[in-house]
C-alpha cells in the first residue's frame, strides 16, 4: 500500500474517532449556580441568513430548598471572530426581563427574539442576576448562531438598481422630447 494513502486513511480514522467522541447534546443545556438556580436554553446552535430573526427560550429553575430573590435576566451577544462590532441593543428589542421570586422546585420560561444584522458567527447568552449581594450571577449556556450572507439581493445590485431606475424615466423623457423637436423641423 502506498505510504500517502496509508497516512490519509490513518488521518481519516483519527478524525472520525475524534468527532465521534464529542458528547451528544440533548434538547437543552444547563448551567448551575450554587446548586440553587439553573438556566436551561432550548438550542445550542442555529444557522440562518443575515437579517433573519431567531427565537429561543430559557428556563430558570429553582432547585434549592428556599425561595429565590427577585431575579433579572439579561440577554447579551458577542462576535466569535474578530471583525463585526456587536451592539446588543440592535439585536433585540427586549434585552432585560424581570422575574419575581421562584418557589423551590418552580421554574420560569422566558422567550427571547433576536435579530441578526450581518453575517458572521455569534454567541448569545443570558445572565441571571439579583439585587441580593449573596446571589452570584448565573450564565446560560451559549447559543451559537451562524448567519450566512443574504444572497437574495446583494448590496451592489441594490445600488445599481436604485441609481438606474430613477434615471430611466428621465432619459426616456429627454429622448422623446428631442425626437419630437427633430420631427417638427423636418416638416
Amino acid at each position: 500500500m502506498n505510504l500517502k494513502i496509508f497516512t490519509k486513511m490513518i488521518l481519516l480514522i483519527a478524525f472520525i474517532a475524534f468527532v465521534s467522541l464529542k458528547p451528544v447534546t440533548a434538547f437543552a443545556q444547563t448551567v448551575t449556580a450554587d446548586g440553587n438556580v439553573t438556566v436551561t436554553i432550548d438550542k445550542d446552535s442555529t444557522t440562518i441568513v443575515a437579517g433573519d430573526w431567531v427565537t429561543f427560550h430559557t428556563v430558570i429553575s429553582n432547585t434549592g430548598d428556599s425561595v429565590t430573590p427577585p431575579l433579572v435576566a439579561n440577554f447579551n451577544v458577542a462576535s466569535i471572530h474578530p471583525g463585526p462590532h456587536v451592539d446588543p441593543e440592535d439585536w433585540s428589542p427586549l434585552r432585560t426581563q424581570y422575574i419575581d421570586t421562584i418557589q423551590p422546585g418552580g421554574s420560569v420560561e422566558l422567550a427571547w427574539e433576536v435579530h441578526t444584522l450581518f453575517e458572521g458567527d455569534f454567541a448569545i447568552y443570558v445572565t441571571i442576576v439579583s439585587q441580593e449581594k449573596s446571589f452570584g450571577p448565573v450564565g446560560s449556556p451559549t447559543l451559537h448562531i451562524h448567519a450566512g450572507p443574504d444572497n437574495v439581493l446583494p448590496l451592489n445590485e441594490v445600488i445599481l438598481v436604485a441609481v438606474i431606475v430613477p434615471l430611466f424615466p428621465l432619459a426616456l423623457l429627454l429622448f422623446t422630447s428631442r425626437s419630437k423637436r427633430y420631427q417638427r423641423v423636418a416638416k
